[in-house]
């Protein structure tokens, strides 16, 4: 995590006017609008009616049924005998304009049939094919979808088309089964797109509560808890319709996020980046209240950055906040401004930061009575006695709120170093243990998230089956109807199970689990660690039988099949292809590259250089290339470092020439020859390129650079040792079966950005190599431009892997399927809960993973009583009073306490 309190560099300023999408704007604009109706619902899913862009009238709309929709209908309750009568004119009569209307936007827009209705039409299709065919898990998919998409927010839907889904949904109701429905959740909610693709944009329940307790003018402190992914960091956008926000961020990187997606909405933003006192804050162009124009582009030429008026969002790092929040306090009564602190728990994990101090004086010397601190991983409200005490200290007429949301719309599920998923119910053969694993995800609702649906989902319908839980519990009694069922409720009935199964039988439902339990993550033994094939052994069925299935069994009820650890990898079984003891998918360079898909992985790790050197090692990459690699890379260093002594001369002689002319200027004592003075440096600078040798040392400079940089050579890979390219597929994986290499995801890196960091001076040869493999890493570099070059391919999905240290995970903003969490690493409970958060942040359902290389930190997750160094050190720093944490308690002191007590 780049924490260095700096002022921002000009490829920073770039990336916040990167404009944000379409798709990503309506959001912000959602958010906008919540602020004032935090019910809004938004959905831009077209209607016939949108779709041909008519003007709505009753006889419109049943002209429309009669042209577009009617003949469908009518086919579907002749083949199905469907006892339902639409009455309607066949003989309506419309305006020729508007008739002549329809026909061009019908032939225009020829994808009429995308359009909403027809979508309810196909659904209903499907639940009656399912019902004459008797296909139980097709008619619940089905029934399940049109029920929930009927209750959608689609403007002016065809009224004879909303009786027929009405007419269905009724008409079926009794024969769906509820717990057909649970035991196909993972088909029926995770991988239903209509669900996903035509679902209402709404806000999230922490963003509704938020926003209805700040319309409350009194001070108050608000603990705002929800989980990663779930838009916080944007919720000061819609925040700053009432209040001037000063957002306080110790990682830079979600400072500029928020800041570029201000922008893309038209907030006014301001900056407070490495700031020693207000004169270094800056304003954005919309922001400027007073500013010179450039007469020749009619532009903005000079801003004022003196004058905040305007500024709705200053975004401060740390170091900052005291100069942003008087400088916002200049144009601003205190009761209109709100501090938003992301994080802070960021660095509370060390004993010893140097953040610590700044922590302390920003909270001591805040004069604004209403705060936010918001985090994933925030201590709750009765871990946190002293802040508040000392909050309610400073500001006597404050309320405390806390929100806590669980909002859980995607599964992402933890794997252990052995390749199988982890939940609760496999974690102990001791109920009384399983009992406190439940209660503490009760309270840390957010772990909801990484309960694989899937498994959840086995051992839902495995409980129902026996005799082990009271009936109350059982899924018919649980849910009534099905606005109950989503993907929340049912992890939530999930734990519920586990605290209410008859303590006897625990020991037996573990140790079947435990038995039937096959690995998520298979180990590739169609190739050896170098590259090289392996015959597979075909393992027989039975007398004279093999296997020729390739049948999906996920979601299944359990049943014993082999004695064996087998699984089914396209026409054959293979035997023994369960992961080797702790070792499950780590060959990430090579025969397990396959098993990361569809987005960017992360590997989290503390020693950065062993796991980039076992990444190139495990590449098999051959001598002769390596060498050949190395020696151009050495080859580009030398000439690197004479390019970087020739730019720092040509630097020198330029700041001298500009010193020169400023001290003439001063010596002249007039305005008009500082001018003339300011417009020769522009001179010098403008002419330096274009000097000869006789007329200057910069000319003659600027030429051997230029020669230099002709001189770089450049280095590429071969495809072969890139993971998941197709010579790479090939060669690791092609055993394995094109349906599951499919979605493979790979690196995309132009030749220009390897040649732009081929030319950084003191980057290390390793992380160029890895460069060419798609790999980046995330580390304090000297150089801030290789930073910057991996942060914007991040951003763009360009990488394959990221490597980065712990302290990374919280300024990573980047959309991540897979993750994984290296052993030997002494993370906290909510640290590790943090770095889990870097998976799933796309609005869409992917594939996801957590990949622990420990299992001891996995059971830290699930464990109450995990140490929290978190809590004390924030009740120590956010806090005015001297506190130290003594004998297991708070103790508040008068004097400096000498260390040695």
């Amino acid at each position: 995590m780049d924490l260095n309190q700096r002022k921002l560099i000009k490829s920073e300023w770039d990336s916040i006017e990167v404009p944000f999408s379409t798709n990503e704007i309506e959001i912000l604009k959602l958010i906008i609008s919540g602020y004032h109706d935090v019910n809004i619902k938004i959905n831009n899913n077209d209607s016939l009616f949108t779709f041909l862009k008519i003007e709505y009238n009753s006889k419109m709309e049943d002209y429309i049924y009669n042209k577009y929709l009617s003949e469908h209908v009518e086919k579907m309750i002749e083949t199905f005998n469907i006892n339902l009568k639409i009455n309607i004119n066949n003989d309506i009569q419309i305006k020729s304009a508007d008739k002549i209307r329809l026909e061009k936007n019908t032939t225009e827009n020829y994808k009429i049939n995308t359009t909403y209705e027809y979508i309810l039409l196909e659904t209903i299709n499907k639940i009656l094919i399912s019902k004459r065919n008797k296909d139980s898990k097709q008619f619940a998919l089905s029934y399940f979808t049109l029920y929930k998409l009927q209750k959608n927010n689609i403007i002016k839907i065809n009224r004879h088309i909303i009786t027929f889904c009405e007419f269905i949904i009724k008409t079926f109701e009794n024969e769906l089964n509820i717990m057909n429905v649970i035991e196909n959740a993972v088909d029926l909610i995770e991988k239903n797109t209509n669900l996903l693709k035509y679902s209402d944009m709404t806000l999230y329940e922490h963003q509704k509560e938020i926003f209805t307790i700040c319309k409350n003018p009194q001070p108050k402190l608000i603990l705002y808890m929800a989980p990663t992914g779930t838009g916080k960091t944007l919720t000061p956008i819609g925040l700053s319709e009432q209040y001037r926000i000063i957002f306080v961020c110790a990682a830079r990187h979600v400072g500029l996020a928020l800041a570029r997606a201000a922008i893309s909405v038209n907030k006014k933003i301001a900056f407070a980046f490495g700031c020693a006192s207000a004169d270094d804050i800056r304003l954005h162009y919309f922001a400027a209240k007073d500013y010179s124009v450039n007469k020749r582009t009619g532009g903005i030429k000079k801003v004022d950055n003196s004058n905040g008026i305007n500024v709705e969002i200053i975004i401060s790092d740390i170091k900052s906040f005291i100069p942003a929040m008087y400088y916002m306090r200049a144009f601003n009564h205190d009761e209109k401004l709100m501090v938003y602190w992301d994080e802070p728990t960021i660095t509370l994990d060390y004993n010893e930061h140097s953040f610590h101090s700044i922590i302390k004086n920003n909270w001591s010397e805040n004069k604004i009575p209403t705060v936010i601190l918001s985090s994933a991983t925030l201590p709750k409200e009765n871990e946190l006695g002293e802040t508040i005490r000392d909050f309610k200290c400073k500001f006597p007429d404050s309320e405390i709120y806390s929100i806590i949301s669980h909002d859980c719309k995607k599964s992402i599920p933890i794997i252990n170093k052995d390749g199988f998923v982890e939940l609760p119910h496999f974690l102990s053969n001791d109920y009384s243990q399983i009992m406190e694993i439940s209660r503490h995800c009760e309270n840390y609702l957010t772990l909801l998230r990484y309960l694989d649906l899937n498994e959840v989902v086995k051992f839902v319908t495995y409980v129902n089956g026996m005799k082990v839980i009271p009936e109350r519990f059982k899924v018919e009694n649980y849910f009534e109807s099905l606005d109950d069922i989503n993907m929340k409720n049912i992890k939530m009935y999930y734990i519920k199970l586990l605290k209410n199964i008859n303590p006897t039988m625990w020991e037996h439902i573990y140790s079947e689990f435990k038995n039937m339990r096959v690995p998520q993550l298979i180990e590739n033994n169609g190739v050896d660690l170098k590259g090289n094939r392996i015959p597979i052994k075909q393992a027989s069925l039975g007398p004279g039988s093999t296997s020729d299935t390739s049948s999906n069994l996920s979601g299944q009820p359990l049943k014993r099949s082999f004695t064996d650890t087998s699984v089914i990898t396209g026409s054959k079984i293979h035997t023994n292809m369960c992961a080797s003891v702790g070792t499950s998918a780590i060959y990430v360079t090579t025969k397990d590259a396959y098993t990361l898909t569809d987005g960017p992985t992360i590997f989290i790790c503390d020693d950065i250089e062993k796991i980039a050197k076992f990444c190139i090692q495990q590449a098999n990459i051959p001598s002769l290339v390596m060498d050949d690699l190395m020696k151009k890379i050495e080859y580009n260093n030398v000439l690197n470092k004479k390019i970087d002594e020739l730019e720092k001369d040509v630097d020198y002689l330029k700041e001298a020439e500009e010193a020169k002319l400023t001290a003439n200027a001063d010596s002249g004592g007039g305005s008009g020859n500082k001018g003339k003075s300011l417009k020769n440096v522009r001179k010098f600078n403008r002419e330096a390129d274009n000097m000869d040798t006789s007329k200057g040392q910069v000319a003659r400079l600027t030429r051997e650079i230029e020669t230099f940089r002709q001189m770089i050579k450049n280095v590429s890979l071969n495809d072969t040792f890139v993971p998941n390219k197709m010579h790479h597929i090939k060669k690791w994986a092609e055993t394995i079966g094109v349906d599951t290499t499919a979605h493979a995801f790979t690196s995309n890196i132009e030749e220009s950005v390897i040649n732009d960091i081929m030319l950084l001076n003191g980057i290390e040869d390793t992380w160029k190599i890895l460069l060419m493999m798609g790999i980046g890493v995330f580390i304090n570099h000297e150089n801030i431009r290789y930073t910057e070059i991996m942060k914007k391919m991040a951003d763009e999905q360009k990488l394959y892997l990221i490597i980065a240290s712990s302290d990374y995970i919280y300024g990573t903003n980047y959309q991540f399927c897979h993750g994984y969490i290296s052993k030997g690493m002494n993370l906290t409970q909510e640290k590790i809960i943090q770095a889990m958060g870097r998976i799933g942040r796309n609005n869409i359902q992917q594939t996801y993973s957590l990949r622990f290389r420990d299992d001891e930190q996995i059971m830290k997750i699930f464990t109450a009583n995990a140490e929290k160094p978190e809590i004390i050190n924030m009740n120590l720093l956010f806090n005015s009073n001297k506190v130290i944490w003594k004998d297991n308690q708070y103790v508040e002191v008068e004097i400096d306490i000498d260390a040695s007590e």
